[in-house]
């Protein structure tokens, strides 16, 4: 009687592979597969089926259904009594231990409840990974208008005050690329043009801050200012979001300044401190 190989139960070949990871038969590490999947989650998609978890992460059913079982088993999943799976809370404990986001996360809170309570709008907290703004914390009234972005929430560069803030800080290695690539749409007034955007950056780099004007939305304009660390270099940004007419560019930019201003001396004096 052949030996049971665990293996087998992910699709993966019994064969080694280059690197010490195991592959399945398509190529694909069990890594790669795992990862799939979680990609698969998102804003708009935050609970999914299994089929539309395996159409998403390019995976056969039946594949895809032993991952699940075995995310679920640990707890990086969730399955609802409907059958729909969702994001455990183990990951978000483990995403609360990253330090590029909780340094900045913790040290911000009391900045972003004071900017929020002063201009009685939404104000978000934004980290740049690659070419996109991930927004990393989010504090608003109860009455806001606007629910998006969520903290979790992802959007190219150029879009967002926050992400275009973060893009004029970038090397410009980052720019360069990513001014190159092909840039989303939103709504009509998105700017996509290269060399306007690159002479927008100028701007932004020399007064301190940036607006976004209907770039995602038709009715909303936010501003944002950098966030610095220890090193003068510029790890988040901070924004706040208004309703179309209500922002006052020179005021909301003041406020938005003076907080980020707040957050760079808080990281700078932990780090003097410790």
């Amino acid at each position: 009687m052949a030996l049971h190989d665990p293996r087998l139960e992910w699709g993966l070949s019994v064969l080694p592979s280059p690197g010490g990871l195991l592959r399945s038969d398509d190529g694909r590490s069990v890594l790669s597969r795992v990862v799939g999947i979680l990609r698969s989650f998102g804003e708009g998609n935050e609970a999914l089926s299994a089929s539309e978890i395996s159409r998403l992460a390019g995976l056969p059913m039946s594949t895809c259904h032993r991952i699940l079982s075995a995310l679920v088993e640990q707890r990086l999943l969730e399955k609802s009594p409907e059958g729909r799976y969702h994001v455990g809370l183990v990951l978000w404990e483990m995403a609360s231990y990253a330090p590029r986001s909780v340094g900045v996360q913790r040290l911000a809170l009391p900045f972003m409840r004071d900017l929020s309570t002063i201009t009685q709008y939404p104000v978000h907290l934004a980290v740049r990974e690659g070419s996109e703004s991930v927004f990393i914390e989010r504090l608003a009234p109860a009455d806001s208008p606007f629910d998006r972005p969520r903290v979790g929430s992802r959007y190219p560069l150029h879009v967002t005050s926050v992400g275009l803030v973060l893009l004029a800080n970038a090397p410009a290695a980052v720019q360069d690329g990513f001014l190159s690539g092909s840039l989303r749409t939103y709504t009509p007034l998105t700017e996509t043009d290269p060399v306007r955007l690159r002479k927008r950056l100028a701007g932004i780099r020399t007064q301190g801050f940036a607006v976004s004007d209907r770039q995602v939305v038709l009715d909303a304009i936010s501003v944002a200012a950098p966030i610095r660390d220890w090193t003068g270099t510029v790890v988040a940004a901070i924004s706040v979001n208004t309703p179309l007419g209500r922002l006052h560019e020179q005021s909301a930019a003041h406020a938005v300044q003076t907080a980020a201003l707040g957050i760079t001396r808080s990281w700078q004096q932990s780090v003097s401190s410790s």
